[in-house]
């Protein structure tokens, strides 16, 4: 059994099912392109890090996109399961009988670095779970050693996500630790505070969204000036 591994967690940028609460801020065409550069920045920040990755992708849109902005050598595993919860879970335990500890992250988060999960695999030395919350009360990151079902019996896309799969891992008995917050883009007001950011801190490493980013806003502003 190997030591450990990163399950990338995404869709494939696929046009009307990429990114759609920024639709009406950017456009069906924009969303795809977004996405496909948040990927490619998580990508190439988790790729030399001697980990093994499983990039767990949605059964929207052609593999071969997502494989032209990764890597053909990664092992590519279907997301399987009725909701988001079971399709977390059967990745986990897919990767289980493989790996001892294995983390899974989520593809909306440029500004993720290797820091993050570094601190994550730490936590799983000495603890049976590790999550990793957003701002907007979700998380990005979850990681175990063992499956654990039930931590993701719940309600997905609300404001007490983070919580409520705490509560879950308190009842269990299983030990845990937290790791970094970090911003998870899905609507207007977190791509702008993603442009204030990036904007701010130019040492982050995300080029492609970057460039991207710096493109739509410099467009909006000439928009509104007209």
């Amino acid at each position: 059994m190997k030591d450990k591994a990163i399950i990338f967690f995404t869709r494939i940028p696929t046009l009307g099912k990429t990114k759609t609460r920024l639709e009406p801020f950017l456009g069906k065409d924009m969303c795809v392109k977004l996405q496909t550069v948040f990927i490619k920045d998580i990508y190439n920040n988790i790729k030399n890090m001697g980990i093994d990755i499983i990039i767990n992708y949605s059964e929207d849109g052609e593999l071969e996109v997502l494989k032209g902005i990764t890597h053909n050598d990664e092992l590519f595993l279907k997301q399987e399961g009725k909701n988001l919860g079971e399709k977390m879970h059967n990745s986990i335990a897919f990767s289980l009988k493989k790996y001892r500890s294995v983390v899974l992250i989520g593809s909306d988060l440029p500004l993720l670095n290797k820091k993050d999960i570094e601190i994550a695999f730490k936590l799983l030395e000495t603890k049976d779970i590790v999550i990793s919350p957003t701002y907007d009360g979700g998380y990005y990151l979850i990681g175990m050693k063992e499956e654990n079902k039930d931590i993701f019996n719940i309600k997905y896309s609300t404001s007490s996500v983070f919580e409520e799969t705490l509560d879950r891992i308190k009842s269990s008995g299983k030990s845990y630790g937290v790791g970094n917050i970090q911003l998870d883009i899905d609507d207007k007001s977190d791509f702008l505070m993603l442009y204030k950011i990036l904007k701010e801190d130019k040492s982050i490493s995300c080029d492609n969204t970057r460039k991207l980013v710096n493109e739509i806003m410099g467009k909006c502003d000439k928009n509104e000036s007209n």
